[in-house]
């Protein structure tokens, strides 16, 4: 009788964790963003300079090799959470642009089809698309000054107030003939503002000093 109990148990656990993973799966394509589902909200506590606008579109203008505070700040934060350290610079040649070239985009290494890489970026997309505790929306997202993140096929812009829509690379006439890395299926894209790429938004004045 007891290992029958235990049986119908572990039937149930699986069904709830199946559909937990189910619907958790489809976070980042939705139409909501994250935070709304997942009802988190960060502090404000922290801060004590007001936390910024939706930062605009800078594309990227001039070669600069040499990584800002700010991004460099904002890629540490990231791999310490798991993950692999990707490129910040980028070799200017070429005509194409690219904020790698102005040394204000970072590359998360992430892969898509992990079950554990993956819900590592559904909570960065949560925790940084999260309203803060005074009901600012995108809290954290705006005080880093992050511009846009590309995930798995989809982008996230700050100049439309983060909504998640399609992405496809210029480079890629279908889905199907696109490489996972131009998908940013193998790697999670952050570009900055030139503001947070040098650390002078509201979120890199509030961390700790180096030791």
């Amino acid at each position: 009788m007891q290992a029958s109990k235990r049986i119908s148990a572990l039937i149930s656990g699986t069904v709830v964790l199946v559909l937990g993973l189910v619907l958790g799966g489809a976070g980042v394509v939705a139409a909501d963003p994250p935070d709304a589902r997942r009802g988190i909200v960060t502090s404000s506590a922290p801060y004590l300079m007001p936390i910024e606008s939706y930062a605009r579109y800078q594309p990227q203008k001039k070669c600069n090799q040499t990584p800002g505070a700010g991004i460099l700040a904002f890629a540490d934060w990231l791999v310490a959470r798991g993950g692999g350290y990707g490129p910040i610079s980028r070799s200017c040649a070429g005509t194409s642009t690219s904020e790698h070239k102005e040394s204000r985009a970072f590359d998360w290494l992430l892969d898509a089809s992990d079950p554990a890489d993956k819900a590592l970026a559904d909570a960065l997309l949560a925790e940084l698309f999260a309203p803060d505790d005074t009901g600012q929306p995108h809290a954290l997202a705006r005080r880093m000054g992050v511009m846009y993140v590309i995930w798995n096929d989809t982008m996230y812009a700050s100049y439309d107030s983060f909504v998640a829509k399609k992405y496809l690379s210029s480079g890629c006439r279908t889905k199907k003939t696109c490489s996972p890395t131009l998908r940013h299926r193998d790697h999670v894209h952050v570009s900055l503002s030139r503001k947070g790429a040098k650390g002078l938004t509201s979120w890199y004045f509030a961390q700790p000093p180096a030791a």
